[in-house]
Parts: structure tokens; C-alpha cells; sequence
């Protein structure tokens, strides 16, 4: 399962944002269940980039997104994105931060 967050970093935040992004990566890629996840800008609009990541499966993200860091990752969004679209599933549609937010509600 491939997740993608894209967000736009609010005004005056676009480093940080990306910084931010980028410190998530080594505790998302020991995470049970995760293949592979990077960060990438958006060489058409700088202040744009994109959270990719591989899953085993939709549970084991959910299972993320449950934990601290997955806590901290939507503490980060909110912070500094002016705006972010989900993607869970390459033929899914977006939706926005509210899917986050559901996936930490499951049981």
C-alpha cells in the first residue's frame, strides 16, 4: 500500500517543514510494516513537498498513525502546512488531514 501526504508549507515555514518531514524518516522506516518512505519537493512550486511511503499493508500505517510519532507527524502538518491532500492507495482519491485523523481513532 503506498501512502502520499502532500502539504504546502505555510508562509515563512518551508524549510522547516522540510527539515521536519525529513526527521520523521528513520522512525517511520523501522516502523513494523514499513517498506520504504521519502521526502520530495515540488520542482514546479518550492513550497510544496511530498511524504511517500511503502506499506505492507493499510493496518500497519494505521498502526503508525496511532503511535507517537504518528501523533507528532500530525502535530507537524498542522503546525506548519498551510494545506495537505492524502492519498492511501495509488488509485485511491485524495482526501484531506481528516483521514489522518480517522486512522488514529480506529481501535
Amino acid at each position: 500500500m503506498t501512502l502520499t501526504i502532500e502539504v504546502r508549507a505555510k508562509s515563512g515555514k518551508v524549510n522547516e517543514l522540510y527539515q521536519t518531514l525529513q526527521a520523521f524518516l528513520p522512525t517511520m522506516n523501522k516502523e513494523k510494516g514499513c517498506r520504504d518512505c521519502r521526502v520530495a519537493g515540488d520542482a514546479e512550486d518550492g513550497g510544496v513537498y511530498v511524504l511517500s511511503c511503502d506499506w505492507d499493508d493499510q493496518s500497519s500505517f494505521e498502526s503508525y498513525m496511532r503511535s507517537g510519532s504518528g501523533s507528532a507527524l500530525l502535530g507537524a502538518l498542522d503546525l506548519l502546512g498551510e494545506s495537505a491532500r492524502i492519498q492511501v492507495g495509488s488509485d485511491a482519491k485524495w482526501g484531506g488531514i481528516e483521514t489522518l485523523k480517522r486512522m488514529r481513532k480506529k481501535p
